[in-house]
Parts: C-alpha cells; structure tokens; sequence
C-alpha cells in the first residue's frame, strides 16, 4: 500500500457515506470488518451523521485529505460548526478496518469502557447519555460488581462530572436508577444503575454549559497505591504534562492545552488491582486509546513500566499500567 495515498482512498469512502453507497462500503470492508455486528445503512443513520453534523454541520464540504501512514488515511470536513476529522483505518490488503470522527487530530484520544453485562449496556448508555456527551463504551461483560468502600469488590477507575445545577442533577439520576451514596462539601457521590460509583461536582468556572446534557465528564479517576509513579505513566503516554492538582493523594493530569476529560491518579487504602481477565477481580473500567503510530506509543509505555497482558481474541494489544489497571493500545479508529 506505500504507493497508493490512502488519503485519496480515505476520501472515496468517506464520499460514499456520504452519498449512502452502502454496496461500496461493503465492498472494501476487511475480514474482521465483515464480522463485525455492523449495519451500513443503520451505522450511517445512528453515527456517521449525527457525528458529523455535531461537529461540521448539516452543510459540510469535504475539504482535506491526508495520507497518515501505510495504514491511514484521513479527510477534513468542514461545515458552519466547525470541522471534523475522519480517519479510516486499513488492514495489510488496503481494506477499511475502522473509522474513527474526531473534532480534531490530537493523538491519544481515549475512551472509557464501562464494564456491565449486555442486557445493562443500553440502560447505562442512556443513563450516562443524560449526563454528558463523553467518550463511552458499554460491555465486554462484569464478572462482579463493585461495592462502594470494600476493598474485596473495588470501584478502582471512578468518574467525576461538573454539572451546572446539583440539585437538579441528582434528581433526574436518582430518578433513572442511580443510589445516593455520600455527600461532601465539594461533591456527591452515587452509583449508576450497575454499581459503579461516580461524583457530581457542582459547576465553578463555567465549563458544564450545554443544552442537550446536564454536564460534562471532567476527570477519570484511577485508584493506586503511588499517584506520583501512576500519574508519570499516564503523563507520558497520554502526553499530558501539566498538573491541574498536585497532592500527595491526588494528582491530576492535563495536557498543554488544558482539555477535558482529565487524568486523576488517587490513592485508597488497601488497594486491590483487577486481576485481568480473571472475572473474579474484573476491571470495572478500561481505558481504549488510540494513536497514529500506535507502535511507538507501545514502546513509550513499556519503558514507563507498564506490562504486557496475554491476548484475548481483541485487535488492540492490551496492557497493564503501573498499578495495574488494564488499557487497550490501539491504532486510530481501531
């Protein structure tokens, strides 16, 4: 593939998505692509434009192509919003793998997958919907579930939202399945409708402003025994090396440009890590992150002490960082 611009290919599909030329799209979809539990024309209704529209608008134009490496290629839309980037991935046979539609070219984007059965994802999907637009999954199953302050079932990875109004905000999540779990003077603390806790900090400098949603995530919170060795990990592979808080408890991560979610690293006492993928100590949480060049990323987190994890069937290699939280390396739109 080093001799064709995968740009250019990049730019034929993401025309065809936008024309709704499903028998095109099916067309250059690679082996794993083919298994996947994907409806073209559903996927184009549900994502493609919806994302699209959020970030560039219903008027958009594509503006930009952009050959990123021998496995992608990448096109910029732009609209009356704003812009949006596409980047398709591509297998060694130059076979679409994955998309991903991000509102610029930053590397590291993660998302947070929520561990829950399948019959919860769609109830935690609308449940944390109501919440914030965030980048959040829903699955990949939950072998047991966390029980608030038990060191033998841990929360390990928590997230925290700021919201314009707590008291309305607290009614509307208690009325779609969340407990009440503690209130302190700068947040309140609950369960969502699985058990998995999360906080509720009131709005101070404007940040929760939105029509659609009651907040906006603003930390991922990951349990330790040593926040400053955690917080230099996930420092140097997320590139984020400012601290917004910097405690001997707590430390919170950002990037140059200060953007949320953030990155916290607390410690609890009597810290029990996940033993991933024994379903008897589960991740809660975990981390999927992708990356241009998702090879040096590996090298980056090796030589910061993270450890590699035996294989299970998934695309992305998968990890454990320092204190043992397991994460997902991946290439961009993997």
């Amino acid at each position: 593939m080093a001799a064709v611009s995968l740009g250019a290919v990049a730019r034929e599909i993401a025309e065809a998505l936008e024309r709704s030329d499903i028998s095109m799209v099916q067309s250059v979809l690679s082996v794993r692509a083919r298994d996947w539990d994907w409806v073209p024309e559903e996927w184009i209704a549900d994502v493609w434009r919806p994302r699209l529209d959020d970030l560039a608008g219903a008027d958009r134009t594509l503006v930009g192509q952009r050959h990123v490496n021998n496995v992608l290629g990448r096109v910029v839309f732009e609209g009356s919003r704003g812009q949006a980037f596409v980047t398709v991935l591509f297998d060694e046979a130059g076979k679409i793998d994955g998309f991903a539609i991000k509102p610029d070219e930053l590397d590291g984007t993660f998302g947070i997958v929520v561990g829950c059965d399948d019959e919860d994802a769609e109830r935690l999907r609308a449940f944390y919907d109501l919440l914030a637009r965030a980048p959040l999954g829903f699955g990949e199953g939950l072998g047991r579930r966390p029980s608030w302050q038990d060191p033998e079932a841990p929360q390990q990875i928590h997230l925290d939202f700021v919201v314009t109004d707590l008291e309305d905000t607290e009614a509307v999540v208690l009325g779609h399945g969340a407990v009440a779990l503690e209130d302190f003077d700068d947040h309140r603390v609950f369960t969502d409708p699985v058990g998995h806790p999360f906080c509720l900090y009131p709005d101070t400098d404007g940040r929760a402003v939105g029509p659609d949603r009651l907040g906006v995530l603003a930390r991922v919170v990951m349990d330790c025994d040593d926040p400053e060795l955690l917080a230099r990990f996930w420092s140097a592979v997320l590139d984020m090396p400012n601290r917004a808080e910097d405690t001997a408890h707590r430390i919170v991560i950002t990037g140059e440009t200060p953007s949320l979610p953030m990155l916290a690293a607390q410690s609890v006492e009597d810290y029990r890590p996940p033993q991933w993928p024994d379903p008897l100590h589960p991740a809660q949480m975990h981390l999927d992150i992708g990356f241009d060049d998702r090879t040096m990323k590996e090298r980056v987190a090796l030589s910061h002490g993270a450890s590699r994890l035996p294989a299970q069937g998934g695309s992305c290699p998968v990890y454990a960082d320092p204190a043992g939280h397991p994460f997902c390396l991946c290439y961009t739109g993997e």
